[in-house]
């Protein structure tokens, strides 16, 4: 009986151990140099090749000693905000009659041996160059990004200015849209100190050009330079993509493609290159974590491949929400002649999940993965890193993050650690019941034995 017992305690022990590299199939070197305690690094494809849970709770991090050091996964941002930058731009004097005002003034721009000309002229045919200042003309064209505000320049001699500025806007010279009437310049000296408001902002722009005036009773403001401001511009983070060729299935309908990604990537955009050019076709896309598995739809869209080579126009990314699945179905509508002969290439793009470990113990630091029988193991983030505020707040973090790189993937385990084990837990629990059992029967056996074998003797003596 006591080995029975003695080997259902060394099963619950073995349950019960810690964790090593040598448990899971596969692993990355991470190298991490630098004072830093905690350390971010980038999760590459193989990562997601390789887990066997979507949500990567088989993904450990380990120090050189094989022991588990705790790690969190970072919130991944799916768009940065670029915050605009003050670009110098020309601008042209604009003369011409006070009364009439800048509205008096024609306006035309050549281009001639690679640079361009403005040429102002009153309307009335007053020379330009001997008519008051009435405001400036700028040329924008060459900014990409909506403009939203303007910094003047006033020369080093010009002090005590106080007035208000016009800005409009126009693509062709011709008509023109207010976006300020009454914005403030100030500059003003006294007793050493300066006062200045030199910076005219209005509700974010795309022009090619811009025209600054100010009231006919007010004295002309001389500049000396002129900056254009930018708005913040919204920027997708960067993806990373993998290209997938499609396969025809003749066991199917005609126009279904399939695709498989061999990995549980979490997709949010997907590109499809069209086997031939000027090509058009509506199609369905649909997906599945596994083979056996009922297809799900995940998008309906139109694709083409427009143009010549070298010059075609193709569809623009399809968005989705972020999914895991690895095999991928493209059916596609045949009223239109499908998709001609070959096959399309499907790319798949995701966001790379980033993970903060704390660099304890020594290195060299690994991640292991792809185990059946892991469970999640991570932190939230502001657990592991104290003071955590998030990467786009603009403030400096609690706890600096240094950066880890990580190497080529190796085998560990293999494949075996992807099968699912035996669950000794729960057999042992079987077990231990059984045994209860078994020894509640010997010993209800054993007395009724012995029950048995009293009753004769109180008979006689009876």
């Amino acid at each position: 009986m006591s080995w029975l017992i003695g080997g259902l305690l060394f099963l619950l022990a073995a349950v019960a151990s810690a964790e090593a590299p040598r448990d899971f199939a596969y692993g990355i070197d991470v190298e991490a140099s630098g004072p830093e305690s905690l350390f971010a690094v980038e999760l590459p494809p193989a990562v997601y090749e390789g887990v066997v849970r979507a949500d990567l709770g088989d993904l450990r991090v380990f120090n050189a000693a094989g022991e588990a050091v705790p790690y969190a996964f970072l919130p991944r941002p799916s768009e940065r905000r670029d915050k605009g930058r003050s670009l110098k731009v020309p601008f042209f004097a604009l003369r011409g009659d006070a009364i009439a005002g800048v509205e008096g003034v024609e306006v035309r721009i050549e281009r001639e041996t690679g640079k361009t000309v403005v040429t102002t002229n009153s309307r009335d045919t007053m020379p330009a160059r001997q008519a008051a200042l009435l405001g400036y003309l700028v040329d924008a064209r060459a900014l990409d990004q909506p403009v939203r505000a303007l910094v003047l320049e006033l020369p080093t001699l010009a002090d005590n200015v106080v007035t208000r500025l016009r800005v409009e806007a126009s693509d062709d010279l011709a008509r023109w849209t207010p976006l300020v009437s009454d914005a403030p310049v100030v500059r003003l000296e006294a007793g050493g100190q300066r006062l200045e408001h030199l910076r005219v902002e209005f509700a974010p722009r795309q022009a090619r050009y811009f025209r600054l005036s100010w009231p006919a009773t007010a004295r002309p403001l001389e500049l000396a330079g002129l900056g254009a401001e930018a708005g913040e511009a919204v920027v997708e983070a960067p993806r990373s993509w993998k290209q997938v060729a499609g396969s025809a299935l003749p066991a199917q309908k005609a126009g279904e493609y399939a695709f498989d990604l061999a990995g549980q990537f979490p997709v949010d955009r997907l590109r499809l290159r069209l086997p031939q050019s000027n090509t058009v076709a509506s199609v369905d896309i649909l997906s599945r974590a596994s083979v056996g598995d009922p297809w799900h739809r995940v998008a309906v869209s139109a694709v083409y491949r427009l143009g010549a080579a070298g010059q075609e126009v193709v569809n623009p990314d399809i968005v989705l929400p972020p999914t895991t699945s690895r095999q991928w179905l493209l059916r596609v509508d045949q009223r239109g002649g499908g998709l001609g002969p070959g096959a399309p290439e499907l790319g798949a793009g995701w966001l790379p999940q980033r993970l903060v470990f704390a660099a304890r113990g020594a290195a060299p630091f690994q991640l292991a993965y792809g185990k059946a029988a892991a469970r999640p193991v991570a932190y939230p983030i502001t657990t592991l890193v104290p003071g955590y505020r998030g990467e786009d707040d603009g403030q400096p973090a609690a706890v600096p993050l240094g950066s880890a790189t990580t190497g080529a993937a190796r085998t560990l385990a293999g494949v075996a650690a992807l099968r699912e084990p035996i669950d000794w837990q729960r057999w042992s629990l079987w077990a231990s019941l059984l045994l209860g059992v078994a020894l509640l029967g010997w010993m209800a056996l054993r007395l009724g034995r012995q029950l048995a074998g009293s009753k004769p003797a109180e008979r006689g003596d009876g």
